[in-house]
């Protein structure tokens, strides 16, 4: 029997979950993104006292690695890490463009037929993005780039994209291809379940020390 906790402060929403063997339990949303850092822990004391448990009885943490905001990956890494080295419990890392484009398969009928872009804004005209089809193999890696009309245009020649999240819309609006699909995101704190359980599954975990959140581009702080 395994439960584990699934924290998620990359975006504007923060979601934390608690699931056994898989399923989620319960979990608490947060859609303020300054109060991310003092949501983290309340949520997880609360879950676990609805649940009836004890910290002892998790199995590991899991937490949405990057990219996305700095602070809030921040935020939700340190919170994981300081669980993990408390309770000497295995780390879980998961890409939050790969957690967002989980979500997006899961509810599109035709995903055997799409290829699917997660698309988060990183302002002005740049975005966080990868590609990945529909057994999550990365067709384009994860990387920072500046929107223009011939974005993912060598791809759109051969396939149909679904494009989502919080930079879709600048695309959409600039977009003239055909092949290009559009749907609103949803949260993710499911799909981040589903992912991680599978690593927790085959052992797929990340080291407690080295681990560092994928920012994806350079961070400056001065």
């Amino acid at each position: 029997m395994s439960f584990i906790i699934n924290i998620d402060t990359s975006l504007e929403t923060a979601s934390v979950s608690i699931s056994k063997d898989g399923v989620i339990l319960s979990f608490l949303v947060n859609k303020t993104q300054r109060e991310h850092a003092s949501f983290v822990h309340v949520a997880i004391k609360e879950l676990l006292a609805n649940e009836k448990l004890n910290v002892k009885d998790l199995s590991a943490i899991a937490v949405a690695i990057g990219p996305g905001s700095y602070t809030g990956l921040r935020v939700g890494l340190a919170a994981a890490k300081g669980l993990c080295y408390a309770l000497n419990i295995p780390l879980i890392t998961v890409s939050t463009l790969q957690m967002m484009a989980k979500d997006a398969m899961m509810n599109e009928e035709n995903a055997t037929a799409l290829l699917f872009c997660s698309l988060i804004d990183a302002r002005r005209m740049e975005v966080f993005t990868a590609i990945y089809d529909r057994n999550m193999v990365e067709i384009l890696p994860p990387n920072a780039q500046i929107l223009t009309s011939q974005s993912f245009a060598e791809i759109l020649k051969e396939k149909k994209i679904m494009f989502f999240g919080s930079g879709m819309k600048k695309w959409k609006a600039i977009s003239t291809e055909a092949n290009a699909l559009f749907c609103e995101s949803r949260n993710a704190y499911n799909p981040l379940n589903i992912i991680s359980f599978n690593k927790f599954l085959h052992l797929d975990f990340s080291n407690l020390i080295e681990v560092l959140p994928q920012y994806t581009k350079a961070f400056y702080n001065a």
